[in-house]
């Protein structure tokens, strides 16, 4: 009932603001503490998973730990540039953190491949200068093409526009150079 009225205010453009209304949805709390639940779960399995990758891949504990603890650290950076924009994070932007996440990881395992190469003719410099090149180029690309989705999105889109933006800049400006 006071949905319904909180609604009918809004609707009618009551407020002495401009609102905007981008989506209406009802959720019971026990479903949105299951979808919580639901979202751990599934970001502790992608961790497992990736930890798992980069130690078949890398044999070594180490470099596992280093990218584990750079995506850690982007994502923990993200959600505080979020909270501090006061963003509402919803399941798209949730979407948006866990995209930036992966081209953190992939950033990282292009950086370490470029600066492990055995080529004689180029320094480590020059490989990882090589390496950032790439990751640069990516950065940009995602930009790019995130940036249309965050001026003409709706809400939805909207949110992972902009935290897959955070997400890409934190990592290339602070946990890229970190690594």
């Amino acid at each position: 009932s006071s949905m319904n009225k909180l609604q009918t205010i809004l609707l009618t453009g009551s407020l002495p603001y401009k609102v905007e209304i981008v989506k209406l949805d009802a959720i019971s709390p026990t479903l949105g503490k299951e979808f919580s639940r639901n979202i751990f779960v599934l970001a502790f399995v992608v961790f497992l998973i990736v930890s798992l990758v980069l130690f078949v891949r890398y044999r070594k504990f180490k470099i596992t730990l280093a990218v584990i603890m750079t995506m850690f650290s982007e994502v923990f950076i993200t959600l505080g540039i979020a909270a501090l924009l006061k963003w509402n994070l919803d399941a798209p932007s949730i979407a948006g953190i866990i995209a930036g996440m992966g081209t953190g990881v992939n950033d990282q395992i292009v950086i370490i491949d470029e600066s492990r190469s055995g080529k004689e003719s180029s320094s480590i410099k020059e490989r990882v200068k090589r390496a950032l090149f790439i990751v640069l180029g990516a950065f940009f690309t995602i930009v790019v093409a995130m940036l249309p989705l965050f001026w003409a999105g709706a809400g939805m889109l909207r949110g992972f526009a902009f935290t897959t933006i955070i997400g890409v800049t934190v990592g290339v400006l602070i946990t890229r150079p970190a690594f």
